[in-house]
């Protein structure tokens, strides 16, 4: 593994552990083995990593593109919530950008590129008639992709509030009911059918036949 990513990922276990203000550039070096001036050859400091963190995992979620667009906004929603789970980088971007504290950092930047993955799917799924006439400006799509971001975050704060030592979260149950109540409000209803929007279980297909792809 490359080193930059080595570090990279050192970074993510340190800063989901202990956050950004608690996080050391020390415990990131102990993590990672590597020195301080491989380490400072890929990154200036700690802000540098956290930030890259921050851009990066927006990037690493995109997901085969899909003929039905809402559907393709569906697995990428669930395609974060396992990988949320399973991989730190993802869970460190998660805890910095909606930590308190760390004002730092730019964690706008983060929703701002989200909300632009999703407006650019919502406008691609216009295009190919699958959403109502009230999506047909680019206003509303932004206003929607803005909504299904900033609800994303809360329902994430929402599971690890009630998941804290209580066992599994229930991010992925949440975010089935949230596509349940608000893709039928956006889809033209011959789509809907198409989604596997009637049950949780949907998600592992779609995650799954994702995977395959």
């Amino acid at each position: 593994m490359a080193t930059r990513r080595v570090i990279l990922e050192a970074a993510a276990r340190v800063f989901a552990e202990n956050g950004y203000d608690k996080a050391r550039i020390a415990d990131i070096l102990r993590e990672a083995n590597v020195t301080k001036g491989a380490l400072y050859f890929h990154f200036t400091d700690k802000q540098a990593l956290a930030d890259t963190l921050l851009t990066e995992h927006v990037q690493e979620i995109r997901v085969e593109p899909d003929a039905v667009k809402l559907r393709e906004l569906m697995t990428a929603g669930y395609t974060l919530v396992d990988r949320l789970q399973t991989d730190v980088v993802q869970r460190a971007a998660a805890r910095l950008t909606l930590e308190q504290g760390a004002n730092q950092l730019d964690r706008a930047q983060p929703m701002l590129m989200w909300t632009e993955y999703v407006e650019e799917l919502l406008t691609v799924a216009h295009d190919r008639g699958e959403l109502l006439p009230t999506m047909a400006s680019t206003t509303a799509r932004r206003d929607v992709a803005e909504m299904i971001v900033g609800s994303f975050a809360g329902i994430e704060l929402m599971s690890d509030a009630f998941s804290a030592g209580r066992g599994p979260s229930p991010l992925q149950h949440w975010l089935t009911v949230f596509f349940q109540t608000v893709i039928p409000t956006l889809a033209h209803p011959p789509i809907i059918p198409l989604l596997g929007l009637a049950s949780a279980e949907s998600h592992a297909k779609i995650v799954q036949s994702s995977s395959a792809a």
